[in-house]
C-alpha cells in the first residue's frame, strides 16, 4: 500500500470512528440523560447525579500544570475537580470530559495503584472549597484514587487510531470517547460561551447537584 493510500484509508477510518462516537454521545445525552438541545449546565450535572444516584460536586482548584481535571467516584458522592488555570470554555470541556468518565468509565485496570487526590490538590485549597463538609469527609476525598486528565490534547493521529483499536488499549479509547462527548455536549447543549451574545452566568456557580 502506498503512503498516499495509507493516509486516505486512515482519514476514512477516523471519520467513521468520529461518526460512531458522535452518535453514541448524542444517545447518552438525549436517551440516557433525557436532555434536549439548548439545556444548560445545571440540567446536565443534575441528570448525571440522577443516573449515578448520588450528588455530584464540581470544584475549580489549582492543579499541577500537566493536569486539567479529574473525577473521584465516592461511595455516596462524586467529585469533579477542574483546574483554575484555564479559560471558561476549556473548563466546560474538561467538566464534560470528566462527566463522561463518571457515566461510562471502566474500572481501573490491574497494575500499579493509581495516584490519590492528595497528590494533585493542596488539602487546604480543597477544604476551603468544601466548607460545609466535615474534615473526615474531606480526608476521604483526598485519599481516593484520581484519574487525571492531561492538559495537552492527544495528537490527531493518535486519536484516530485509538478510535478503531489500532492504538493503545481500552483506556486510550475511553479518553478519546470522553473528548468526543465533551465536544458534542458543548455543541448540543447551551454551554459554550462563544455561542451567546448575552452575558453567561458562571458555569460553575451551581457546584453541587443533588439526586
Amino acid at each position: 500500500m502506498s503512503a498516499a493510500s495509507a493516509r486516505i484509508r486512515g482519514a476514512v477510518h477516523k471519520r467513521r470512528a468520529w461518526a460512531r462516537a458522535r452518535r453514541r454521545a448524542v444517545r447518552i445525552l438525549h436517551d440516557d440523560l433525557g436532555l434536549l438541545p439548548g439545556q444548560r449546565l445545571p440540567d446536565l450535572v443534575n441528570a448525571v447525579a440522577r443516573v449515578r444516584r448520588r450528588p455530584v460536586t464540581v470544584l475549580r482548584v489549582a492543579l499541577p500544570p500537566h493536569v486539567s481535571g479529574f473525577c473521584v467516584r465516592g461511595e455516596c458522592e462524586d467529585t469533579i475537580v477542574v483546574t483554575t488555570n484555564t479559560s471558561e470554555r476549556q473548563g466546560l470541556h474538561v467538566l464534560l470530559h470528566e462527566l463522561y468518565h463518571l457515566l461510562c468509565g471502566a474500572p481501573p485496570a490491574p497494575g500499579p495503584a493509581p495516584g490519590t487526590v492528595a497528590a494533585l490538590v493542596d488539602p487546604g485549597a480543597l477544604s476551603a472549597q468544601l466548607p460545609s463538609l466535615p474534615p473526615t469527609v474531606v480526608a476521604e476525598v483526598l485519599a481516593r484514587p484520581a484519574r487525571p486528565r492531561a492538559a495537552a490534547a492527544a495528537p490527531a493521529a493518535t486519536v484516530g487510531r485509538a478510535a478503531y483499536g489500532e492504538y493503545g488499549g481500552d483506556g486510550e479509547h475511553e479518553e478519546w470517547a470522553a473528548e468526543v462527548f465533551a465536544t458534542v455536549g458543548l455543541l448540543m447543549l447551551s454551554l459554550d460561551p462563544a455561542r451567546h451574545t448575552d452575558p453567561v452566568p458562571c458555569p460553575f456557580a451551581h457546584r453541587r447537584a443533588a439526586v
